[in-house]
């Protein structure tokens, strides 16, 4: 078996997680799902020598642990929103092109979209990251990634537009209590 091999098998991995995040209800195991799609797509990253992508999965990964207790330790938030400055020195140390700057672009996005409490508006910024990484993963020539972009794409605008509903009708609920009616 081939080194090319190993990555195409870690990169359908992570096609496999990436299809799977997304469906994830409650925003804990959102956040788990992907730490194991960011493992898995780092491996599959740096066995292809993208090492910009590889780093921004290992940034990606733990940024998506830090974010599981911002709901409830305020003073969290200051050590998430410092992982922050990560972003641009993993684009300068690991510059391999415009493939970087997209994929920190990625990054980027992610950070700010695991810092949402409102399950719309992180899901909606996750759409948008997915896209960045349309751009590396052509650029890389990351088939694995590709396919695993498509799918997560169809898969986040679906539960996108079910959470989505799901807010719309709570918020109906509660004014239709306020107000006094059934």
């Amino acid at each position: 078996m081939t080194t090319a091999h190993i990555a195409a098998a870690f990169g359908y991995a992570g096609v496999l997680a990436n299809i799977l995040w997304p469906m994830m209800r409650s925003r804990n195991r959102l956040l788990l799902g992907q730490v194991v799609a960011c493992l898995l797509m780092l491996a599959h990253f740096s066995l292809l020598g993208a090492f910009s992508g590889a780093a921004v999965m290992a940034v990606a990964g733990i940024q998506a642990l830090l974010a599981i207790p911002l709901g409830k330790h305020q003073r969290f938030r200051l050590i998430y929103l410092g992982s922050l400055l990560l972003t641009p020195l993993v684009c300068i140390a690991t510059w391999h092109g415009p493939q970087s700057l997209f994929s920190s672009i990625a990054m980027a996005i992610f950070s700010i979209a695991n810092y949402q409490l409102n399950p719309v508006r992180q899901r909606a910024l996750l759409i948008v990251v997915i896209l960045a990484w349309y751009v590396h993963n052509f650029m890389v020539g990351s088939v694995p990634g590709l396919v695993s972009n498509t799918l997560a794409l169809l898969v986040s605008v679906r539960m996108l537009i079910l959470v989505y509903k799901d807010a719309c009708a709570v918020k109906e609920k509660t004014a239709s209590v306020q107000s006094g009616g059934a």
